[in-house]
């Protein structure tokens, strides 16, 4: 029974002093913040008085000290609620209502200690300043309008805390005494209702404080409070069992114990609970990590803004990512005939030439696992966590050297389309949690089919380009057709007249050479008309270089060099395959002096025909390599050429499985790479 007296105290002290610690460390200054710590304090006082008289500590004379106290402190908090233009306190101290209050609670405490007033009158005097004090709490309530939201908890603390101590020194007033059963519930009272002034804190403008708890420390905290509930369980059902009057009930009691504390030893050891309990922790009790409305809009907002001229839907979706999240640096790449093509980067330079390769070789080590799990892979969290991936193994070398630290798989239609990994140069990395997994998967399905209809886009746009292409060429072989019948009427004529000057014999040479030009253009013409779907037969891959070279190259300088590392056969298309080589070797050509070299080196890999086309001409940026070398219809020779050749040799390479590198240096020359996979005997 003593406990139950003092217990609802002493549980009013930490509530107030929870109150007064949040209000006390909250950013902003201001006089209501001031005066909620103040009125916090005032309530941990108040506590902690009647805590002491009730263990027989203190007078009883300092209750109303106490009450005094609080009572002056709810005033001056409930007033500058009502004016929240007043900054000063000294403003504040110079209401009428005010000072009458604060004199008032001075001077029953003074008065009583000298036993001026009879105890009737002294708590009529208590009385009047808890009247006082509902008058100021119904003003705020009728003039709180827009603010009465996030103010209804404070009010209703308040309102039901006064309405109790109204009825509590009405009926002393009565009698001359204080009902000690309804005095003993004060405190259980003060204790059920300040966790509504918490409530309005957070839920009010004026009484707003940004409180950071961070998730670790309520984790923690949390587990703790579990295995308190636990143990308390555990110890009222051990307390059952001893209740039972048999002779084996002590020993059961004991076995249950030590069960229980093997149980909950076990929960605490468990990885995978401790986890899900966390995951559950931080879903229902947290606030998200972002406002995802803005998000969202900010998202959309950047899909949908038009391209620039040197940016392409590729950059753009790389933008996505890395404003989705605040890094500042990545890059995407595009899983294409089981290789990883670098399409956009952004930042500061993302990878040299060897970092590039480390990087590459990561990535591919990751793609199984990456293909197998569909997860996002935080490079940071696996150096630590390895355990949590017990499929995966890195070498610690390559993980450290790595210029990114996560890795977001992207998928169309179920496939892995590619990757864009991510990293921010501040050294500041978000904790890739579940909500911050779930948020990415959302952004990279968004931008997954971003980049899916603009590369259908892409390729409606070409094929469009092509049938504009097809009916032009019919209109330029009809015009070739008229030229050609002209040249051969003007041969005719002039060979009439052949006892002229020379002139006319280098005349006439001229033209012949112009009719086998034309004769040769209207011939390529009239092949991109032709049927591509011709069967593929097993040629020997060397042969064909050769005869390629001998026949259609040797008329130009420098002459090609054929280096023939091992023979090769392999099955395609002859005819289509050869005009590929022929416009990759003759660019080289044109683009070398004659004192350079062409070089043609074939050789076999255990899965793939490598074909090097090497030169030591003018070379290539990096820039017109990515912008404009396979783009159709962009070209570099004025109207001697449609900017087709490159485009085509490129796409009849990728249909047969294979891929086309070119590596280039401005002023010391170019290579281009072709692999072509083998087919198995």
């Amino acid at each position: 029974m003593q406990t139950i007296i003092w217990l609802g105290d002493a549980t009013a002290f930490f509530a107030y002093a929870a109150l007064f610690f949040i209000a006390a460390i909250a950013h902003s200054k201001n006089l209501t913040h001031r005066l909620l710590s103040l009125f916090g304090l005032a309530g941990c006082f108040w506590a902690s008085v009647h805590l002491a008289v009730k263990l027989e500590y203190l007078s009883t004379s300092w209750l109303n000290w106490a009450e005094s106290i609080r009572i002056i402190c709810s005033s001056l908090l409930l007033y500058s609620l009502l004016n929240q233009q007043v900054q000063y306190l000294k403003t504040l101290l110079s209401h009428p209502l005010v000072i009458g209050i604060i004199l008032l609670s001075f001077i029953l405490p003074v008065l009583s200690s000298l036993l001026i007033l009879e105890a009737s009158w002294f708590f009529i005097g208590y009385l009047t300043l808890t009247i006082a004090l509902l008058i100021l709490l119904e003003i705020l309530y009728r003039q709180a309008k827009s603010a009465l939201w996030g103010l209804k908890p404070l009010i209703l603390a308040l309102g039901a805390l006064l309405t109790y101590d109204f009825i509590v020194f009405a009926d002393a007033s009565l009698l001359s005494a204080i009902n000690p059963d309804m005095w003993i519930a004060r405190g259980y009272l003060h204790t059920c209702l300040v966790p509504l002034l918490l409530w309005s804190i957070k839920r009010s403008k004026t009484l707003g404080i940004n409180i950071y708890v961070s998730r670790e420390m309520v984790f923690q905290s949390s587990l703790l409070f579990a295995a308190g509930i636990y143990i308390s369980i555990m110890a009222v059902t051990g307390f059952y069992i001893k209740s039972i009057e048999s002779q084996w009930s002590g020993m059961i009691q004991t076995v249950f114990i030590v069960l229980a504390f093997v149980v909950l030893f076990a929960l605490f050891i468990s990885e995978s609970i401790k986890r899900n309990f966390k995951v559950f922790l931080e879903k229902n009790f947290y606030a998200n990590r972002f406002d995802y409305r803005v998000q969202w809009l900010k998202l959309t907002n950047l899909l949908n803004t038009p391209l620039t001229d040197n940016q392409d839907f590729y950059q753009r979706s790389l933008e996505v990512f890395i404003n989705s999240i605040d890094y500042d640096s990545g890059a995407l790449y595009k899983f294409k005939n089981r290789k990883l093509e670098l399409t956009a980067e952004l930042g500061e330079k993302y990878m040299n030439d060897l970092g590039q390769c480390h990087c590459e070789n990561l990535l591919y080590s990751l793609l199984p696992y990456i293909q197998q799990k569909h997860w996002i892979i935080d490079l940071k969290h696996y150096q630590h966590h390895k355990n949590r991936y017990p499929e995966l193994h890195l070498e610690s070398a390559e993980v450290e050297s790595c210029p990114f630290h996560v890795v977001i798989p992207i998928y169309q239609q179920g496939n892995l389309w590619g990757l864009v990994c991510l990293n921010n140069s501040t050294g500041e990395y978000l904790s890739f949690n579940w909500e911050i997994r779930d948020y990415m998967t959302v952004v990279t399905n968004q931008v997954g089919h971003y980049i899916s209809q603009h590369e259908a886009n892409k390729i409606i746009t070409e094929n469009a380009q092509f049938a504009a292409f097809s009916r032009m060429s019919a209109f330029v072989i009809h015009d070739l057709k008229n030229v050609l019948a002209q040249i051969d009427m003007i041969l005719a004529n002039a060979q009439k007249h052949k006892n002229n000057p020379e002139f006319i014999d280098d005349t006439f040479e001229t033209l012949g050479y112009t009719k086998q030009r034309m004769e040769k253009m209207l011939s390529q013409l009239m092949n991109k008309t032709a049927d591509e779907n011709k069967t593929q037969q097993s040629i020997s891959l060397n042969q064909l270089i050769e005869q390629v070279i001998s026949n259609q190259c040797q008329n130009m300088l420098p002459a090609p060099q054929f280096i023939s590392k091992s023979p090769i056969e392999i099955n395609l298309d002859t005819e289509k395959f050869s005009n590929v080589l022929y416009h990759l070797i003759d660019n080289a050509q044109q683009a070398t002096a004659d004192s350079g070299r062409v070089t043609i080196i074939v050789d076999q890999q255990p899965t793939l025909a490598v074909i090097k086309i090497e030169d030591t001409g003018c070379g290539m940026s990096a820039e017109f390599i990515k912008d404009k070398l396979f783009k159709p219809f962009e070209t570099t020779k004025g109207n001697a050429g449609m900017g087709i050749g490159a485009y085509d040799a490129k796409l009849y390479i990728e249909q047969l499985g294979g891929r086309l590198i070119v590596n280039s240096i401005v002023g010391q020359g170019t290579e281009f790479i072709i692999e072509l996979p083998l087919t198995d005997n």
